[in-house]
C-alpha cells in the first residue's frame, strides 16, 4: 500500500529574502506614489496660476472678453438641457469658489 498524500492547493512559505524585496518593493511603490503627489500638487499650482492670469488677461481685454462671452453662450447653447444645467452649476460653484 502506497502512502498518496494530496499536495495542498495554496502554500505559504515563510522565506526572509522574499519578505526583504517585497519591503523593497513596497518602499518603492510608496516613494513613487509620493513623487506623484508632490509633482500633481505642483502642477495644480502651477495651472491654477496660470489659469488666474490668463483671467486677468481675458478681463483686461475687451475684445476678447465679448469674443469669450459669445463663445461660451454658443457652446451653452448647443448642450442638452441637462448638459446646460450641469454646466450652469459647475459655473456657479466656480464663481462661488473664486469669491472666497
Amino acid at each position: 500500500m502506497t502512502d498518496q498524500t494530496k499536495a495542498p492547493f495554496i502554500s505559504f512559505k515563510f522565506d526572509v529574502m522574499t519578505f526583504l524585496a517585497l519591503c523593497g518593493a513596497m518602499y518603492l511603490a510608496y516613494t513613487a506614489h509620493s513623487a506623484n503627489m508632490e509633482n500633481t500638487a505642483k502642477l495644480s499650482a502651477l495651472l491654477t496660476k496660470y489659469e488666474q492670469t490668463l483671467d486677468a488677461a481675458i478681463a483686461g481685454d475687451d475684445v476678447t472678453l465679448k469674443r469669450y462671452r459669445n463663445n461660451i453662450k454658443k457652446t451653452l447653447d448647443s448642450l442638452s438641457p441637462k448638459e446646460r444645467e450641469l454646466m450652469l452649476a459647475l459655473l456657479k460653484v466656480e464663481r462661488e469658489g473664486k469669491a472666497d
